[in-house]
């Protein structure tokens, strides 16, 4: 149990680490490294084994988030001064030898910032075949998908006879690790704290458990958001 609750800490604590967009979410006409995030991961494998570079020591913690800008056809890590850990000096060295590959595209419309995640766990002997660090995650699913979610939300808050048509609300609310939602927020400027009330409400009357989200092919709590209008 321990150390379930410690992956799950160590998942959000990545996620609020990440500012940039991530590299692996990029639209393909936009990716501005050649063959995209998977042919990256696979050239930033080969220089790891190419140059005899030393491993971290396999830790699910170890991990780094670079701050990548492209400029003139090839990458700057902009916040490499700021860690001296095992993850991050690999990443750094192993970077540098992307560069030298010349493939990153510079034209007006490839993005020029982004953040990569790194975990030295997945390199050398077990790096795989069409790997990307977004692929190491799976977001919690509700049964029959969001649109049955979306059916099931939208019959409960007309039995909460809101009185509020044309109105909009954001709705955050968290997935744990046993599919049930938490943490509801309504975020609205159109609507009163009573018909906030209400739609949290019919929120938690849904009837049906989510499938959990995992990481690494262990559940964690997932944060989600959903628009609705009234």
């Amino acid at each position: 149990m321990v150390k379930k609750l410690l992956k799950i800490t160590f998942l959000l604590s990545v996620s609020a680490l990440v500012r940039a967009q991530s590299f692996d979410l990029i639209p393909d006409k936009e990716n501005p490294y050649e063959g995209g995030p998977v042919q990256f991961y696979k050239d930033l494998n080969n220089v790891l084994i190419k140059n005899n570079f030393s491993p971290c020591k396999n830790r699910i913690s170890e991990m780094f988030v670079a701050e990548i800008q492209i400029a003139e056809g090839k990458g700057e890590i902009m916040n490499k001064k700021n860690e001296e850990d095992c993850s991050s000096e690999l990443f750094i060295k192993a970077f540098n030898e992307i560069n030298k590959l010349e493939k990153w595209d510079s034209r007006p419309e490839k993005k020029k910032d982004f953040s990569i995640l790194f975990y030295p766990i997945d390199y050398f002997g077990n790096f795989k075949e069409g790997y990307t660090p977004e692929g190491l995650k799976k977001e919690a699913q509700f049964p029959g998908g969001i649109d049955a979610f979306k059916s099931e939300l939208n019959s409960n808050v007309k039995k909460q006879k809101i009185k509020s048509t044309g109105k909009s609300a954001v709705i955050h609310f968290k997935i744990n690790t046993e599919g049930d939602i938490s943490q509801i927020i309504i975020e609205s400027s159109d609507l009163n704290l009573e018909e906030k009330e209400k739609i949290i409400k019919a929120v938690e009357k849904t009837d049906k458990k989510w499938i959990p989200g995992t990481f690494r092919n262990t559940p964690v709590i997932f944060s989600h958001r959903l628009s609705l209008m009234l």
